[in-house]
């Protein structure tokens, strides 16, 4: 009895791999011909945009769109809203892709790279060519009518665009990065140790005055200058205090110094995180705006769920902030796509509970994320079977 058991759950699971294969969830292997084909030619005047859809439902439906490869559809919405939101960035890059052919918009020179799990057109174009937006063009380059089914060790040409090359060279001189930076920190050590040497011996060499000359009497009381390094101090007793609005004003001084460091982020991101609860309930325009700004830093330490919570809170607080509005979104795509094909790879291994707990992530992020409701449901179904089959 527990052997035919064993056998239907084994099919229940080869019939819902084959499913997740089958909807492009980054299966390993198998014939991606459907999902390579190149994209057909579309007359956008047979498509109309969809009525009633907010300004975030209409961005969110074209990236959906062109997700699936559905190009005419996603143009419609595009246009639609750019004349809701004509100052939209992000709509015209994806207007450009779509309307530019791939031996235009990128260079022919290219190099591959093989998709592992959890890598999307997305992350690769995020990566190689500054920006995830950018997945529908890498999509035509490479002949992908489908972007969402792509599969584990599929072969990717990415365009070598100068930033692209910048990236691969960084790729292949880590190592020799990581080594040179242990070297200039000895350095820079050594330097410190000999430089407090050499001021104790100037120390030891200075003259003393005569007993009858008043110096300190006239000397003249010089404010100290302010530098990067007095406002960093400044900006933690603050922060430690809870005054966040003298740390914000502060940061606005910091950055004449130039960019944000390490511990600047840090702390830039505490000020306005804080300030925007204080004001939150009273001064929500505000508030989106330093949540917003602490989505935009967050993106700089690599941090994107933290960046899409921030950006999601904006936008809470302000439906009007489209930009917050579009880097939310762009966002949730990003992070529902990784999370549901390491997912659905977990899944092919058997590890239930861990696909279960990254479409649970997907979820998170995006609860409308039909499929990985889907999946979900039938990974617990399986768990429970194989539960019961162990306990007897």
């Amino acid at each position: 009895m527990i052997s035919y058991m064993d056998n239907k759950l084994k099919l229940s699971a080869t019939f819902l791999v084959a499913g997740l294969i089958l909807s492009g969830c980054g299966a390993t292997g198998g014939d991606s011909s459907v999902g390579n084909a190149a994209p057909p030619t579309i007359n956008k005047q047979m498509f109309t945009a969809e009525v009633g859809l907010t300004a975030r439902q209409r961005f969110s439906s074209a990236l959906e769109k062109l997700e699936n490869g559905e190009e005419g559809p996603a143009l419609a919405e595009l246009e639609a809203y750019l004349i809701e939101v004509p100052s939209s960035n992000s709509a015209r890059s994806l207007v450009e892709q779509i309307s530019t052919d791939s031996s235009q918009y990128f260079p022919s020179e290219h190099f591959n790279v093989n998709l592992t799990s959890g890598v999307s057109l997305s992350t690769l174009a995020k990566k190689y060519l500054g920006s995830p937006l950018k997945f529908y063009a890498l999509a035509k380059y490479n002949n992908i009518s489908n972007p969402s089914r792509v599969n584990i060790g599929q072969e990717i040409k990415i365009p070598l665009t100068q930033l692209a090359q910048a990236q691969r060279d960084k790729d292949n001189s880590l190592e020799l990065e990581t080594l040179a930076e242990t070297n200039e920190q000895s350095f820079d050590e050594l330097a410190m140790r000999e430089k407090s040497s050499d001021a104790l011996d100037d120390t030891s060499d200075s003259v003393d005055l005569p007993e009858n000359v008043s110096v300190l009497a006239d000397v003249i009381p010089i404010a100290p200058k302010e530098t990067a390094e007095s406002i960093l101090n400044d900006l933690q007793d603050l922060i430690q205090n809870n005054d966040f609005t003298v740390a914000i004003e502060k940061l606005t001084r910091l950055k004449t110094f130039g960019q944000f460091n390490t511990l600047g982020r840090e702390l830039a991101i505490a000020a306005y995180t804080g300030r925007a609860k204080e004001i939150a309930e009273t001064d929500n325009l505000l508030a989106a705006t330093y949540y917003a700004q602490v989505g935009q830093l967050k993106l700089l330490e690599e941090e994107t769920f933290a960046a899409f919570e921030n950006f999601r809170m904006a936008t809470d607080l302000d439906e009007n902030n489209d930009q917050a509005m579009e880097e939310m979104l762009v966002l949730q795509k990003e992070i529902a796509d990784k999370y549901h094909r390491e997912a659905s790879s977990a899944f092919r291994r058997q590890e239930l509970d861990l696909a279960i707990e990254k479409w649970d992530m997907v979820l998170t992020v995006n609860p409308n994320h039909s499929s990985a409701k889907l999946y979900r449901v039938q990974a617990l179904e399986l768990k429970e079977k194989l539960d019961n089959i162990n306990q007897n």
